[in-house]
């Protein structure tokens, strides 16, 4: 018989839990516990539906590996005092745009217009309740088949007749045409897994991930992460980079390429429309500057998805000026934001050289932005070398995915 995730969600908010979280948010019990019962449905419903393509599984199936979602209790989030909520949603926060890319204004509205509470308060109960969620998932997937892309996809897959069985009015359209319609799961055509590794166009979620620390949750072994990698390698999805080594690299050296992805209009809030990948990075930074519950913090960071640079060297290539002008509209329209950018390489030769290559790239790609009439005072550019790896240098893959570039907002 299927889980039922909705249930057990419900059942893990006592009214004890409930009141601390209404305290928290400043809402009323009964309107905060609405809250979160939509909430909670609208989560499982975006991951329930991208989980129904390989490309989509792999997506979720990498952002819960990456935030070691195990399936902690609710309770052990929401325990006396406001500390352990402060983090819950300042980690929870940082995962809604991954979630749900640009729908994410609409799942607020709609959370707080089915449920009496405001829309500040409905976007910090999706920040609290996010992560409540994933490990939800997360241990039951683990608990029904061994917490792999399949169990995963598969417990994902068992929640869409529930969903269209709540009666919920506005659910189904938050996600898109198909809503949380049956689809042909991904499960039932499973990859063999590889030794790859990779996050969002991410999952790149976002991509979240911290420069030291880590969220404190994150707690899998080697073997799950190349299982990830071997998902993401089969799918081809993202991070496509021809050569290798971005020091001894043979073929251009591309830094997230988008590849042959569709760009899509994306508008600013000064109108400007851009052409960007889906859930690109222009995407990622545009919908984190908006929003107003999201405080800028050192954690948080976004991998540029269309720069090259020449073989084994810090010169951009014109292909890149794309996204690089992208960027400087960005910044036009919110000239209260500053920006940080990262360069970063895998582990492969001379350490000092890396570091040497990652600090000019950043820099480059810093002054590229720069030229096009945005003061410099607004961007700063440091280089890591082979620290903060977010795949296994151990396979070619992962390599490809270390080198990057990445960028952060300092101000908004």
């Amino acid at each position: 018989m299927a889980v039922n995730l909705i249930n057990m969600l419900q059942g893990e908010f006592s009214d004890d839990v409930v009141g601390r979280i209404a305290s928290f948010v400043g809402e009323s019990p009964a309107n905060t516990k609405s809250a979160l019962g939509n909430a909670g449905p609208a989560i499982l419903g975006m991951l329930a539906q991208r989980s129904q393509t390989p490309e989509g599984a792999a997506d979720v199936f990498g952002m819960l590996q990456r935030g070691g979602f195990d399936g902690a209790s609710v309770s052990s989030f929401v325990r006396p005092g406001s500390g352990v909520l402060v983090e819950t949603l300042k980690a929870g926060s940082a995962l809604l745009p991954t979630l749900f890319g640009g729908r994410r204004s609409s799942v607020t509205d709609w959370v707080a217009s089915s449920s009496g509470v405001s829309t500040q308060s409905a976007g910090s109960l999706l920040g609290v309740i996010a992560p409540l969620v994933l490990g939800l998932v997360g241990r039951e997937a683990g608990a029904a088949g061994g917490f792999n892309m399949s169990s995963v996809t598969k417990l994902l897959g068992d929640q869409l007749p529930f969903l269209r069985n709540l009666s919920l009015p506005g659910l189904s359209g938050l996600f898109g045409p198909s809503g949380v319609e049956e689809a042909p799961r991904a499960y039932q055509a499973r990859a063999e897994p590889a030794r790859a590794y990779s996050e969002p166009a991410k999952i790149e979620l976002p991509r979240t991930y911290e420069r030291s620390g880590g969220l404190g949750w994150l707690k899998w072994a080697i073997p799950l992460i190349l299982l990830a990698l071997g998902i993401w390698a089969v799918t081809g999805l993202r991070h496509r980079e021809p050569g290798s080594d971005l020091t001894t690299a043979e073929g251009p050296s591309a830094v997230g390429t988008a590849g042959s992805v569709a760009l899509v209009p994306r508008r600013t809030a000064c109108g400007d429309e851009l052409q960007v990948a889906p859930n690109g990075v222009e995407s990622k930074l545009i919908d984190y500057i908006g929003d107003k519950g999201q405080s800028v913090d050192k954690e948080t960071w976004f991998t540029f998805d269309r720069l090259e640079f020449e073989s084994g060297s810090a010169s951009l290539k014109p292909s890149s000026q794309a996204q690089l002008q992208n960027i400087a509209a960005i910044l036009r329209c919110y000239p209260g934001v500053h920006l940080k950018i990262g360069g970063y390489t895998d582990n492969t030769g001379d350490a000092a050289s890396n570091q040497r290559l990652s600090q000019t790239r950043a820099e480059n790609t810093r002054q590229a932005i720069v030229t096009q009439n945005i003061n410099g005072s607004r961007l700063e550019a440091e280089g890591y070398g082979a620290d903060h790896p977010v795949a296994n240098n151990d396979t070619e893959q992962g390599r490809q995915q270390n080198r990057r570039i990445d960028v952060r907002v300092t101000e908004k």
